[in-house]
């Protein structure tokens, strides 16, 4: 029988962290669950996790349904889709099947790629070999999850690109359901030896087709995710911010005094780092911005928010004193602070 390869490319940077991640994780289960009950999806459909932040890494290769087990999904640093498009064409490379005068090779892969903000890195390359070499040995659908997502960028690689708006978990069922039934329709119409790529019908309360580019690649300055990492289990930490619009109407002029407020604080494991590209630049915003404390959801320690004088980055301290810097093991002496705000290092998302 011949496979059908389905890659799965799925963003896990850090402004994915939380409830996405979660919801994303679950809707793996589903799928494959869904998978499962379908002749046709068993037989032939053989699936692929890859994941993608600053770096790229392949969680599952090509696995046939049956023997599939949910990967658990990691959190990083960036979002290098450049990074993530050369990664897919490596295992398109190394994994699917080719045909040769002794035996047909695999069906054509299909790969539904899911992002929800803009590249970090330069995708100029990656998207030269991929329209050169690629784009005709595999069917991409591109799915751009929330407003910020850079839809413009998604529709240089793919004609298929859908934008999805899940408000709360039900809408996400929904739409795992729907790559689901899409799956199952590949799978379909490559055993009744039909080409192109099959999509399920668009469930228009979540879903929609990319239409107006010129509003599709919004700048995403809503939020703000600081990453620390624990002074006592070096374990990483996340720290997000929404913005809090404030604005003040003077006559002809307006006063942008936009702050951000704390959403929440999130632990993550050390494998955060293994997709971190630690050679993209840092940017910084100044802590007068932020509004709200949070603690340490590692070992509780009461402030999360505490800057290195050394290295700038984020760790957790209990209070004022002596506190080595788990980043750089150099020994701090904090004090809270009273005065004029500080820059410090912000994630890349």
């Amino acid at each position: 029988m011949r496979r059908l390869p389905i890659f799965f490319l799925l963003d896990v940077s850090e402004s994915m962290a939380g409830d996405n991640l979660r919801q994303l994780q679950h809707g793996l289960e589903r799928l494959v669950a869904s998978l499962r009950t379908d002749p046709y999806a068993l037989e032939t459909v053989y699936l692929s996790i890859i994941a993608f932040a600053g770096k790229a890494k392949t969680l599952t290769p090509l696995v046939d349904v049956a023997s599939f087990y949910p990967p658990r999904l990691p959190v990083g640093s960036g979002t290098a889709l450049g990074a993530a498009l050369s990664h897919l064409m490596a295992e398109i490379d190394q994994q699917v099947l080719k045909t040769t005068p002794e035996r047909k090779g695999d069906w054509k892969p299909v790969v539904y790629l899911m992002t929800d903000g803009k590249p970090t890195d330069h995708l100029k390359d990656a998207l030269y070999r991929w329209q050169k070499y690629y784009q005709h040995q595999a069917s991409l659908v591109a799915i751009g999850v929330g407003e910020y997502a850079d839809l413009n960028a998604l529709a240089k690689l793919t004609p298929h690109v859908v934008h999805l708006n899940a408000q709360n978990e039900d809408d996400f069922k929904r739409f795992i359901d729907w790559v689901s039934q899409s799956v199952v329709a590949q799978s379909r119409s490559v055993s009744a030896q039909q080409n192109g790529v099959s999509l399920a019908k668009l469930d228009d309360s979540i879903l929609s087709k990319l239409g107006d580019l010129s509003l599709a690649a919004k700048v995403d300055e809503d939020y703000v995710i600081l990453s620390g990492v624990c002074q006592r289990s070096r374990l990483p930490y996340l720290i997000k911010y929404e913005r809090l619009p404030m604005t003040l109407a003077n006559g002809q002029f307006n006063v942008d005094f936009g702050r951000y407020h704390l959403v929440g604080v999130m632990p993550l494991e050390r494998d955060y780092y293994e997709l971190c590209d630690d050679s993209m630049a840092t940017p910084t915003i100044n802590t007068d911005l932020l509004v709200g404390a949070a603690g340490c959801p590692h070992c509780g320690h009461r402030y999360a928010l505490a800057a290195c004088g050394n290295c700038n980055n984020l760790l957790c301290i209990g209070g004022e004193g002596e506190a080595i810097c788990p980043h750089c093991q150099y020994e701090n002496d904090f004090v809270l602070s009273t005065g004029d705000g500080f820059d410090i290092s912000r994630a890349r998302g």
